[in-house]
């Protein structure tokens, strides 16, 4: 009888392995097949078809977003439209679950979220020098902000100084920590003073605005773009109810960035071309200076 019942619960099991696989693989199907539904309907995409100012195309390059799964979610709708120029200058490291706590632990700390790479674990400032950026992006907080919003925004310039430290000529663009959708925020047991809610991340992104323009960091923000006359992640560019969002919230990332970009004269790729230029106007002034002249 024991072994007629271990015989069952074997085949129990495999009988489970089977139909799970079933469903991952049903699952796998259904969203192969709605990507490329995806891609089908981006014949028609704004943001695809739009006609880029060359300025704000030349402003991204050798840039790179460096962020959790919200950013991991723009970077999937950067890839699906690389027809667009501002899109395909774009470099992403992002990853689900990534924080900024994680990222001051060790590498190989158990449970600890870092970014992969050619086989193997990176820190971010590596990762800038890896991939050869130049302008830096941070896209971070909602992972951070169970923790008191004070030490969370001093992880956050521990991270920043990281960078800076490792790529000294980098520079750094802090875009805004999205908001939560309003079903989604919850309070911390025995705690007043902040949580998981919208509240605590708008003290986040005071704080990290203020600093970015005590240290002459940019300051992208997105989140108040996406918000609703209540301050949460409007419901029409959440996916989830909980913090992630859909296409047309990234095609209002897309606008932000054009605007900051012009927002900053449109500079960056065109510098070292007009640093050179004006050292060489500046040589030739000289070494005519000094050319004696002939009585």
């Amino acid at each position: 009888m024991k072994k007629f019942f271990k015989k069952a619960a074997i085949i129990a099991l495999a009988s489970s392995m089977i139909v799970s696989s079933g469903i991952i693989s049903m699952a796998e199907e259904t969203a192969a097949a709605q990507e490329t539904q995806a891609a089908a309907d981006l014949s028609q995409d704004p943001v695809v078809n739009a006609q880029e100012d060359q300025r704000v195309v030349d402003f991204y390059k050798d840039s790179i977003i460096l962020g959790d799964s919200v950013a991991n979610g723009f970077e999937r709708y950067a890839i699906q439209r690389k027809a667009n120029p501002i899109l395909a200058n774009l470099q992403f490291m992002t990853q689900p679950r990534y924080s900024i706590h994680d990222e001051l632990q060790a590498i190989g700390t158990e449970g600890v979220n870092h970014f992969w790479y050619g086989g193997a674990q990176h820190y971010a400032y590596e990762m800038v020098g890896l991939l050869g950026a130049k302008h830096v992006y941070l896209s971070l907080g909602l992972n951070d902000i169970k923790a008191r919003p004070s030490e969370v925004f001093e992880q956050y310039k521990t991270y920043i100084g990281q960078i800076k430290a490792a790529n000294p000529d980098a520079d750094i663009t802090i875009i805004s920590t999205t908001y939560i959708h309003p079903d989604a925020q919850t309070s911390l047991a025995g705690i007043k003073s902040w949580a998981f809610d919208n509240a605590t991340v708008r003290k986040l992104n005071d704080s990290m605005q203020a600093y970015a323009a005590e240290n002459g960091y940019g300051y992208i923000d997105i989140a108040n773009r996406l918000a609703d006359a209540n301050g949460n992640l409007n419901p029409a560019y959440c996916t989830d109810k909980y913090i992630h969002q859909n296409a047309e919230a990234y095609a209002i990332w897309v606008q932000c960035l054009r605007e900051y970009a012009a927002s900053q004269n449109y500079a960056h790729a065109n510098d070292a071309a007009a640093a050179a230029a004006s050292e060489t106007a500046a040589s030739t002034e000289e070494v005519i200076s000094v050319v004696p002249t002939q009585a």
